[in-house]
């Protein structure tokens, strides 16, 4: 039955290799969905460094937005014991704005395909988000959507990664 399936996949990817991924591509995207979020805890940690110069942080933040559909996308403010939702904008100049360096780091990571269709696939993300002694557990969106890419003249459809909304769902 497995190996029926797997076949199928990967008939389909042949068929359509735009709009199908293989088990393979897959697997990867679920190891690049960890990478990134670490990726942007890791600029918001930079981001709380009080001795980082104004183009340091100016570079840092653009690569952290990036890491996003769009900077709108709301995630909840770590810096604040309440929870707040704000943008990933706000959290990156709020993160600019600390007084002190975080130390932030991620455990426990866990994923879950929640939909797709032919031109998105939607993932929730679980993890433990440490920020200095508190561990927050956190749920967040990533998404590979397929987009219109402009090579010269030639325009081809290519796969590309986001994180999503934020949670805290236990502090």
């Amino acid at each position: 039955m497995l190996a029926n399936i797997v076949g199928a996949q990967q008939a389909q990817t042949r068929a359509n290799p735009a709009t199908a991924l293989s088990p393979k591509a897959m697997e990867a995207y679920e190891l690049k969905a960890e990478s990134k979020a670490g990726e942007f805890f890791n600029y918001v940690e930079l981001l709380t460094d009080p001795t980082a110069n104004a183009e340091m942080k100016t570079q840092t933040t653009a690569e952290a937005a990036k890491l996003y559909e769009n900077d709108g996308i709301t995630i909840e403010n770590i810096f604040d014991a309440k929870g707040n939702v704000v943008t990933v904008k706000k959290l990156l100049e709020l993160a600019a704005s600390q007084k002190q360096k975080a130390s932030l780091s991620m455990t426990t990571f866990n994923i879950m395909k929640r939909g797709e269709n032919s031109r998105r696939k939607d993932w929730l993300m679980t993890y433990e988000l440490i920020i200095g002694k508190r561990v927050l557990t956190v749920s967040q969106g990533f998404y590979i959507v397929l987009e219109d890419k402009k090579f010269g003249t030639t325009i081809k459809q290519v796969w590309n990664s986001y994180l999503g909304e934020m949670r805290i769902i236990k502090k």
